[in-house]
């Protein structure tokens, strides 16, 4: 992959609507030759910004336009049609299929009943429900960021009160059920299966870019696959990371003090950097 000398990140102020802004500066780049936009792919948050954008590009299309190819990437929510918006980008990857959101759930559920069982704690079907779904919530969380579930019982020390020992007994229990159940099923979790995604993108992109544009546009997330994505982008020299809203006056020392909790937006952006 060709590389370029600087990172391609660039910003669009607050006080401009972002989505026309970003079609603007697209359509002055590409917009010449017809089918400019068409080799193109932008990378997006969510599908509602993904249709603003659209909407951007219709706004200025004088005539009838061929759009860029826009995927949503964003992690606030896991939903069924993120793994297949990214599909046919992560073609050839070994991935395995993300378990159905409701199967996910009902299994769960199960592995609750029984674990509760097992420890003279019964729990009627409804509850175990709504504790599969709180747990598989978290689960989500913690797979965004790579962070091993193992890690929650691991990660206490010190006096805990007997309460909090036994729902950690509880949670260990299902957390080592869990992976087997996926594994006899020849699945992951969606959010495994988007992370895993991802790092095909990133590493397919690293050793060989696509033909046409790529640009990352406003997407915020903090998470390793998604940084490791926006990393990649900026570094290729048809790629480039759109930002919204980066302060590109702060001092260096400034910069460098943005500590990775920090409420400050640019926080999340060090981060990726």
């Amino acid at each position: 992959m060709a590389e370029a000398v600087h990172p391609n990140l660039f910003t669009i102020p607050p006080h401009r609507a972002f989505s026309d802004a970003l079609a603007a500066g697209l359509l002055r780049l590409h917009g010449k030759d017809p089918l400019g936009l068409t080799r193109g792919i932008i990378l997006v948050p969510t599908n509602r910004t993904a249709r603003a954008i659209q909407d951007a590009f219709v706004r200025r299309a004088e005539t009838g336009l061929l759009l860029p190819r826009l995927v949503p990437i964003g992690d606030s929510e896991i939903v069924e049609t993120l793994g297949s918006a990214l599909d046919p980008i992560g073609a050839g990857a070994n991935i395995p299929p993300a378990i159905a959101p409701l199967e996910r759930t009902m299994r769960l559920a199960t592995i609750v009943q029984r674990t509760r069982d097992r420890l003279g704690e019964s729990v009627d079907a409804g509850e175990a429900v709504r504790l599969a779904r709180e747990l598989a919530t978290t689960l989500d969380q913690l797979l965004i960021e790579k962070v091993d579930p193992q890690a929650l019982a691991e990660g206490v020390e010190g006096d805990l009160a007997e309460h909090w020992k036994v729902s950690l007994d509880q949670l260990d229990m299902i957390l080592t059920e869990w992976p087997a159940e996926l594994a006899k099923l020849g699945k992951v979790d969606m959010a495994e299966r988007r992370n895993q995604l991802l790092d095909h993108v990133a590493g397919t992109w690293r050793s060989n870019s696509p033909d046409g544009f790529v640009v990352a546009a406003g997407i915020a997330s903090t998470s390793p696959s998604v940084a490791g994505v926006l990393r990649t982008i900026a570094r290729m020299e048809t790629g480039s990371v759109v930002l919204p809203g980066l302060d590109t006056s702060m001092p260096d020392s400034e910069w460098e003090a943005l500590g990775p909790h920090d409420p400050d937006p640019q926080s999340g952006f060090r981060k990726r950097s």
